[in-house]
């Protein structure tokens, strides 16, 4: 590994998948700024993948946190791990008591976070910064965390690396799945862990059945093991041909999938995310999370409805009903994904750059 002189800085996202996602614009910044600084990033195993192969790094310390465990014994035997690391700095830029006290007891000189952090985490800051009142984008209030060091970007353009090995791993899968090589598709990623971000599962079945007949696309199903039986059972009720891959793929060999897509339909999710960080023309189907912070993304259209209620986070007032998902039809969908930009269906091939996928393109 090369011999960094400069300051060690930690850079603190644990969790969860899209939001470290879309925290790494901070690792290029720093890099930028600091050419010699030392530079590693704390996460939880879950949310580890999306940060291999990151150019930016030096060190990505993994914590393999049990599910659902909260005790401090935890929080301390990983802070005590990363004291390893005698850092000059860290940077939390997660905001609740567990990523603060991970920062802290890291044994960083200076802690660094938000005047806004949940659950009195700011107690735990040496530098408390304050948000926009204007700029709601969350990729900006990460990059204004690193203010304190000197450092002002607004170059939010997220990292995901997908290397040949990934690509042909995506390749296989497709193919295994019954896509053949060459062939276009567009992903469609309808889970995540919320039950009220979801959009519903006929919904999705229609738009797959849309995709095929009026673009010529084949659908392909993504997401993690959890996803597996709703992706079969859209699957299962879309007309014509439909390729599932949910928990068939890492999160590379699932980025790698979307970098060749014609373009992605998704929920607010960790894939979502990842297909806007790998280039890919995408479409947000949203309702209760926090839109506001990814409207600037693009390629990119947000497809929601304006209600009072909404973002509603973790807590919904409509009763299980979701109307702001409910809303959304698929006609209305796919309208989105037309508009985009490079996925207009004119000329007569299109190819996805670097992906070595080649797409046709109706006439």
């Amino acid at each position: 590994m090369l011999e960094r002189i400069g300051p060690r800085i930690l850079i603190v996202r644990l969790s969860a998948i899209g939001d470290v996602v879309v925290t790494t614009p901070v690792s290029r910044a720093l890099r930028e700024a600091f050419p010699d600084a030392h530079l590693t990033w704390a996460v939880e195993k879950k949310a580890s993948g999306f940060l291999e192969g990151n150019p930016y790094l030096d060190e990505v310390v993994v914590w393999d946190r049990p599910r659902g465990a909260r005790g401090m014994a935890d929080v301390v035997r990983f802070g005590t791990l990363l004291r390893k690391g005698r850092f000059d700095w860290a940077v939390d830029c997660q905001g609740n008591l567990r990523s603060a006290l991970v920062s802290r007891l890291s044994g960083a000189r200076k802690v660094i976070g938000n005047t806004e952090a949940r659950e009195q985490a700011a107690r735990c800051y040496h530098v408390r910064v304050p948000r926009s009142a204007t700029d709601l984008s969350s990729r900006q209030r990460c990059l204004d965390l690193l203010r304190p060091l000197g450092v002002r970007s607004s170059d939010r353009r997220m990292v995901v690396t997908v290397s040949d090995t990934e690509r042909n791993a995506a390749r296989d899968a497709l193919e295994a799945g019954g896509l053949p090589a060459g062939a276009g598709y567009a992903c469609l990623v309808p889970g995540t862990t919320w039950p009220q971000k979801h959009w519903f599962e006929d919904r999705w079945a229609e738009l797959a059945g849309l995709v095929q007949e009026r673009l010529g696309l084949t659908p392909v199903l993504l997401g993690g093991p959890a996803d597996v039986i709703a992706a079969e059972r859209i699957r299962e009720a879309a007309p014509g041909r439909c390729v599932t891959l949910a928990g068939k793929t890492s999160l590379k060999t699932g980025a790698a999938v979307l970098e060749g897509a014609r373009f992605t339909v998704a929920v607010d999710t960790g894939l979502m995310h990842a297909s806007v960080a790998v280039g890919t023309p995408t479409v947000g189907v949203c309702g209760a999370s926090w839109w506001k912070g990814f409207q600037d993304y693009e390629p990119f259209a947000l497809v929601r409805e304006p209600m009072s209620c909404s973002p509603c986070l973790h807590r919904p007032s409509c009763g299980g009903q979701f109307d702001c998902m409910r809303a959304l039809s698929a006609e209305r969908v796919l309208a989105a994904a037309v508009g985009l930009p490079q996925s207009q269906v004119q000329g007569s091939r299109f190819k996805v750059p670097g992906s070595g996928f080649q797409v046709p393109v109706l006439p």
